[in-house]
């Protein structure tokens, strides 16, 4: 029901005469999906959180994300932007396959160069091996 809604709202945004216009107002919604070393696989755990995540942009149809994708410092920074970009185009085609619309997701894949900690511990490491969303407001 929710993608027939969704759908809904797409084809009669194509025959609009509006201007949809955006703006960097961030929402008050934080996703966070995590991976194994050198993994691009969704944990069943992770997909929890993104299933939650779909329900809440189904809510929230004006709203469009920005996909960030992280990794550790293990390995070479080639081999992290490679496994970034796999892990934020993971997300993406997760979102996706659950209805919505690709044109409402931004990705961008940050490597090892940005880690939300330091990368000494074990622990830390698998902090830093993530992918966040940020969503931000569309209007009309």
């Amino acid at each position: 029901m929710k993608k027939i809604i969704l759908i809904a709202l797409f084809i009669s945004s194509l025959f609009s005469n509006e201007l949809l216009v955006t703006y960097d107002t961030k929402v008050d919604n934080n996703l966070n999906i995590t991976f194994a070393s050198k993994s691009y696989t969704i944990s069943d755990g992770q997909k929890e959180k993104l299933n939650e995540y779909v329900d809440f942009l189904f809510t929230n149809y004006h709203l469009s994300i920005d996909l960030e994708g992280h990794t550790d410092s293990i390995g070479s920074e080639k081999q992290n932007i490679a496994l970034s970009i796999k892990r934020v185009e993971t997300v993406k085609a997760y979102l996706i396959n659950e209805g919505i619309i690709e044109s409402r997701i931004n990705t961008v894949s940050c490597g090892e160069s940005r880690p939300k900690v330091s990368n000494q511990t074990k622990e830390n490491r698998q902090i830093n091996r993530r992918v966040v969303a940020k969503t931000f407001e569309t209007f009309k």
